[in-house]
């Protein structure tokens, strides 16, 4: 049996949210347990994230109906002598970007000796940008051998890179650029192109844990727009 859009985007949205994992740049581990509508959720799960979808609104037009899907994510910490505001803050923005950015992708020649790694960001000295490393794929080469090239996988770009070589923090020319980076939005990302928009709608803690817990829970609403066949929740129109 064939899934409808709906439960298709949500699947994605569910596998898009594993990544959420400091090895990937993000802040948190909260994409290490990804779960659908889990009320009770097992300590021995956290880090995680809870996935809400909710009643959803349909503007019928011809031949087709435009659908506002809203989906609520709950990311769960157990924050131990980390401030719980502070590892919040954390999760409401790993969830933020995960779900709204553009993702980038840069590709690199000559890489080395410094490896550059996820997490860092990069500069370029000529144009001025920067933007922070989530994914390094190296296609040939080796950083230890100075000639590593592959593609670097970008989020919070700033400014526009040129052919020029890349900083990382005081290591200079650790890899060489030929032109700028391309770019997905986060429909194509997230939902592979089932969406048509994501909107951010409202988030952050609605109460912080009383003495003794340990556990800060983080909320964030999100609006998906996608459309479907009239009388059709299978397909899409062309």
């Amino acid at each position: 049996m064939s899934n409808t859009i709906r439960e298709q985007i949500i699947a994605a949205i569910v596998t898009r949210l594993a990544d959420i994992r400091i090895d990937k740049g993000y802040n948190t581990e909260i994409g290490q347990s990804v779960q659908r509508v889990l009320k009770e959720v097992d300590p021995g799960d956290l880090p995680g994230t809870t996935v809400w979808p909710q009643p959803e609104s349909v503007e019928k037009n011809y031949g087709f109906s435009q659908i506002v899907m809203p989906i609520n994510l709950n990311g769960l910490v157990a924050f131990g002598a980390v401030n719980a505001s502070i590892e919040a803050e954390k999760i409401l923005g790993d969830l933020i970007e995960l779900m709204t950015a553009i993702e980038w992708t840069l590709a690199f020649t000559d890489g080395g000796t410094y490896t550059i790694s996820p997490g860092h960001t990069i500069t370029g000295p000529i144009s001025g940008a920067t933007a922070r490393v989530g994914v390094v794929t190296v296609s040939s080469g080796t950083w230890a051998g100075g000639d590593a090239a592959g593609d670097l996988t970008l989020r919070r770009l700033v400014g526009t890179f040129e052919a020029e070589n890349l900083n990382v923090g005081a290591n200079s020319n650790v890899a060489t650029i030929a032109a700028a980076p391309t770019g997905q939005d986060a429909p194509t990302v997230v939902t592979g192109g089932l969406a048509s928009g994501i909107e951010y709608m409202a988030g952050g803690p609605e109460s912080y844990p009383e003495a003794g817990e340990k556990v800060i829970g983080v909320p964030a609403l999100f609006n998906i727009h996608y459309r479907t066949l009239a009388g059709d929740p299978y397909n899409q129109p062309s």
